[in-house]
């Protein structure tokens, strides 16, 4: 026994239901997108944050080097200095 086929109005009803979720699978798409790009941006300015602050750091690191090498060397000179004006 044949199968009688949908009449037209039920199946233009289903693709127009089809259509709506394809449309609302594409927002969600669009918002996911939306949400990663702000977050790409959002960890870019972290990085660029550290970075700067570590160079700043880096920075301090070697303004507390060359004032040691400079103590060292004062220390080195002052000793230095003490040996010979007491003749050993």
């Amino acid at each position: 026994m044949p199968t009688m086929a949908p009449p037209d109005e039920v199946l233009e009803q289903r693709f127009a239901r089809i259509d709506d979720r394809f449309a609302r699978v594409d927002e969600r798409f669009d918002e996911v997108n939306r949400r990663i790009t702000e977050g790409r941006e959002e960890t870019n300015r972290r990085f660029d944050r550290v970075e700067g602050d570590i160079g700043d750091l880096k920075k301090g690191v070697e303004s507390i080097q060359v004032t040691l090498t400079r103590i060292s060397i004062g220390t080195a000179l002052t000793f230095a200095s003490v040996l010979l004006t007491k003749g050993i």
